[in-house]
């Protein structure tokens, strides 16, 4: 380099006070099961493109229902769906799928604003976990693990050559999260 450009940086660092000081690293609550943010923030981004599907949800209302049909006796509003027969247009069951989705949205939201942290999130989970409890009568709660898949299966139906095996481990540990915390305010 040459001793012209060395003083010249020299003093630029003199007059600038140095160089500006690094941002620390983002860390993300261990809660969550991600690793790092760098994880969590990947799978906000798949999670957008989820969000911008209208139908996300109704695929995976639709699976569930299909995997699981002696709960839609569980569903006041989803008396007398047939879920073989589900589609789009039953507006009963657009609106559950809706809701279900504002959930795990609401919950990335959550630690999107504040990583180090996911109580609120956690809280989110358990209010939840709690509604479904009092409301819900004859619903245990091995019904939310039972969501698994079908959300799951919505997701790589969204994101189809996207959904590689990071996105699925990904998902897969967000859903961990919500079932750990959903599970703890039905059970609590």
């Amino acid at each position: 380099m040459p001793v012209g450009l060395i003083k010249k940086l020299k003093k630029s660092k003199e007059k600038d006070g140095g160089l500006p000081e690094p941002e620390p690293v983002k860390t993300v609550d261990s809660r969550t099961g991600f690793d790092t943010y760098r994880d969590f923030y990947t799978l906000k981004n798949y999670w957008k493109a989820v969000t911008r599907n209208k139908d996300a949800g109704l695929i995976m209302m639709t699976r569930y229902l299909q995997e699981n049909p002696d709960n839609v006796a569980l569903y006041p509003k989803l008396k007398g769906v047939d879920p073989k027969m589900i589609g789009s247009g039953d507006i009963n069951v657009e609106n559950v799928a809706k809701q279900y989705v504002q959930v795990f949205d609401d919950v990335i939201s959550s630690v999107e604003a504040n990583p180090a942290d996911a109580t609120e999130a956690c809280k989110r989970l358990n209010s939840v976990g709690k509604l479904h409890r009092v409301k819900v009568s004859g619903m245990e709660s091995t019904n939310f693990q039972a969501l698994e898949q079908p959300f799951l299966y919505m997701v790589s139906e969204v994101l189809q050559d996207r959904f590689n095996d990071k996105a699925e481990q990904l998902f897969k540990k967000f859903f961990q999260f919500c079932l750990q915390y959903l599970t703890e305010g039905f059970n609590g």
